[in-house]
């Protein structure tokens, strides 16, 4: 496949039909490659971790980049405020014994070392839950185009900071070029057991 040219990649706001296509475009470029979701048994998302996702469109705070016609990339945010860490945590519980409750569990203390809201003084953020990319356009700042995208749209609606949790290193990396503060760090330690 020819490599695309910037300009032929449009980025532009998620509309409210366009729910399942956002979705199947995330289950191929988002799920299989998110460690929570990848490293959690089982490996395919819950329906109510899809339904979380889904249920930030009517925000108008969700982003795609699309070649010609076909979603190259997307990205899920959604409005926060300061409740978030006591919402989360009673996410966490009402979902617990799932893989979806088990990642809002960790999710849950995350925020609650985080709670940028009060950490900034803020009313309110623009969070990021999703970042996906295609492998085939990856490496031409369709990440980068989003996140921008997300920024302008937090500047509209008034909401002053854009969070995001990074669980992957490409993330991390991502948004560091951009300029975002680092708040926290949870370190996971894994120890592969040897062969009995």
């Amino acid at each position: 496949m020819e490599n695309p040219k910037p300009d032929d990649i449009e980025v532009r706001q998620v509309c409210a039909g366009e729910s399942e296509e956002l979705m199947v475009f995330l289950l191929a470029h988002y799920y299989p490659e998110e460690p929570l979701t990848a490293g959690t048994s089982p490996p395919e998302p819950e329906a109510a971790d899809k339904e979380f996702l889904l249920s930030n469109v009517p925000f108008g705070t969700c982003f795609m980049a699309l070649q010609g016609g076909r979603i190259v990339a997307a990205v899920v945010a959604g409005p926060k405020d300061s409740h978030e860490p006591e919402h989360m945590a009673e996410e966490a519980r009402r979902h617990a014994g799932g893989k979806w409750g088990r990642i809002l569990h960790l999710l849950s203390a995350v925020e609650s070392a985080t709670d940028v809201c009060r950490r900034f003084g803020v009313p309110s953020s623009l969070h990021v839950h999703a970042l996906g990319v295609d492998p085939v356009v990856r490496g031409r700042s369709l990440g980068a185009r989003l996140m921008t995208a997300v920024a302008q749209r937090a500047r509209e609606l008034g909401h002053p900071l854009v969070s995001v949790d990074c669980t992957s290193v490409y993330s991390a990396r991502l948004v560091q070029r951009l300029g975002y503060q680092l708040v926290n760090t949870l370190r996971v330690i894994i120890r592969t057991l040897p062969e009995p």
